[in-house]
């Protein structure tokens, strides 16, 4: 009767551990290696008039949205021409993104960032 009882409290633990780490932790959101890797990329050869400038720093990771994407604020400098061959001073600004699990072209997952709120 007690190993009964032993294995029901485990199996509801065991439970219980599952659906918190699955809907709440922040294990599953990306690193900050990640995020660094995937905003690089979207402002890669520069948007627009703009250039982003190393390093950014991430400030703050939020909890998963119930649409699946984690909210992420990040502090980067920016560069833009101001003509042909002046550039202009650097400047700082905060900008949110929304980071997705994605799969690219060849079936491998990977992390996809959207401006946020």
């Amino acid at each position: 009767m007690k190993s009964k009882v032993k294995y029901i409290a485990l199996f509801l633990l065991v439970m219980v551990c599952t659906f918190s780490f699955s809907g709440c932790s922040k294990l599953f959101a990306p690193s900050d290696e990640e995020i660094i890797k995937t905003i690089s990329g979207l402002f890669k050869g520069g948007y627009g008039e703009l250039t982003l400038q190393s390093p950014i720093v991430v400030l703050e990771k939020g909890r998963r949205n119930k649409d699946g994407s984690w909210p992420v604020k990040v502090k980067v400098v920016f560069t833009s021409f101001v003509n042909k061959e002046k550039i202009s001073s650097p400047t700082e600004q905060t900008l949110s993104f929304n980071f997705f699990k994605a799969k690219d072209s060849s079936g491998k997952t990977i992390w996809k960032a959207e401006p946020g709120q």
